[in-house]
């Protein structure tokens, strides 16, 4: 980066340090606190009487269809909605508080100003999200793969590493459709509301369709099911589906960045 970018990362860290620091500590204490209750839930016998009173098709839909086993609870418990989610609102959030919360307060005026292309500052400002979302992602992941090791649970710090991986990519993809949101003019509340609503969409496409035969094929366009419809916890890395996932955020990002230097940046 030049001497303003770094400067306009710098300070895009520096601004969302204080959420960066609590989105993450609540993902990791989250996360220690799934996995910690294994060994109690194992010993009761409570998830196979949980399981056995869902049927096979609610089950699959919320990821609880082999909850009983250790990759199935963690999958169900961790992985399968509550850690895409909330780091998928946690990334539309910070994306549409640091772009387009930012040009209507007429805090950019000044970044703006300095020797850079508009679209660069943008970029930046996305780049400093996908570096917060990077933070936290890895963090969970050590405090997973830690904790699977202390308990001694049959779960493959492969398997934890891949699933985290591809949640984390999923997140920024939904920042990136924030990001285009902003950079078409329509500024923080419909970002938010777009993205949000794509993030929800998508999981509804991946857990409820495959309910339904005439629905199941509407399943494979969701972004949710290119990252978690190989069950990465067990399989993998599914290549495929980060491809897709790759692809199409850099294609909305690219998409608003172009959009953000055709327009009037607004005024506080």
């Amino acid at each position: 980066m030049s001497s303003p970018s770094s400067e306009i990362f710098r300070r895009g860290v520096q601004i969302q340090k204080r959420t960066l620091i609590a989105w993450s500590a609540a993902l990791v204490l989250l996360a220690l606190s799934v996995v910690g209750a294994w060994p109690s839930m194992e010993k009761s016998g409570a998830l196979e009487d949980f399981a056995s009173g869902v049927s096979p098709e609610m089950a699959a839909a919320f990821g609880i269809d082999q909850i009983s086993s250790a990759s199935g609870y963690l999958k169900g418990n961790l992985y399968a909605v509550l850690l895409p989610l909330l780091l998928g609102l946690m990334a539309v959030t910070a994306t549409a508080a640091l772009t387009g919360g930012d040009e209507e307060a007429g805090r950019l005026e000044l970044l703006l100003a300095l020797p850079v292309a508009r679209r660069t500052v943008f970029l930046v400002r996305f780049l400093c999200v996908a570096f917060g979302l990077a933070v936290t992602s890895v963090l969970v992941w050590l405090s997973v793969y830690g904790s699977v090791v202390s308990f001694d649970m049959d779960v493959s710090g492969g398997g934890v590493a891949a699933v985290t991986l591809t949640v984390g990519l999923l997140a920024v993809l939904h920042a990136g459709v924030a990001y285009a949101v902003v950079g078409f003019g329509l500024g923080r509340g419909p970002a938010l509301g777009v993205a949000a609503g794509v993030l929800v969409v998508g999981y509804l496409l991946h857990a409820i369709a495959p309910m339904s035969d005439s629905l199941e094929p509407l399943s494979n366009v969701s972004p949710w099911e290119w990252a978690l419809g190989g069950d990465p916890l067990v399989n993998g890395v599914p290549w495929g589906g980060v491809a897709l996932l790759v692809v199409l955020s850099a294609v909305v990002v690219a998409a608003g960045t172009y959009a953000v230097d055709r327009r009037d940046v607004k005024n506080a």
